[in-house]
């Protein structure tokens, strides 16, 4: 049942599909112009990290689970998957505030905005990975106890 599932290539799509979301996603809220970026106000470079978490888990908990629950044919239903979804977004929400409180307030200086750039498309991509696979793990696990 697990070779219809490969949790290696779904966490490899997650991280492209993740990376490219950060990608436009601080384009649109960061802009195009290089210029320094502040990690606290007036740029809220830190805060960032809330909606970009809660986006990133609740995509890669979602969408890999019901391509794979497509792929089992006989898998669980849809609830469970739904409220992991859910759970792994309040996880993200929690991981985002703890980074922007942190990192808000350790006082670090602007930062590059290619480096900023680059710091939010790898952290999109590793925290996509991880979820997915996470995610995934579980599926499998509760479909083969079906």
């Amino acid at each position: 049942m697990t070779s219809a599932v490969s949790i290696r290539r779904e966490a490899a799509i997650s991280v492209v599909i993740n990376g490219v979301l950060s990608l436009a996603f601080f384009l649109g809220v960061f802009g195009m112009q290089s210029r320094p970026l502040s990690w606290g106000t007036p740029d809220g470079l830190a805060l960032d990290f809330i909606p970009q978490s809660i986006a990133v888990c609740l995509m890669s908990a979602l969408v890999p689970a019901l391509i794979a629950r497509r792929q089992l044919g006989n898998g669980p239903t849809i609830g469970p998957i739904l409220r992991r979804a859910m759970l792994f977004a309040i996880a993200g929400a929690a991981l985002g505030g703890l980074l922007a409180f942190s990192i808000g307030n350790a006082g670090f200086p602007t930062m590059a905005w290619a480096t900023a750039l680059t710091i939010k498309i790898a952290y999109g991509g590793a925290l996509g990975a991880l979820v997915a696979s996470l995610s995934l793990r579980r599926l499998l696990t509760s479909a083969q106890n079906i």
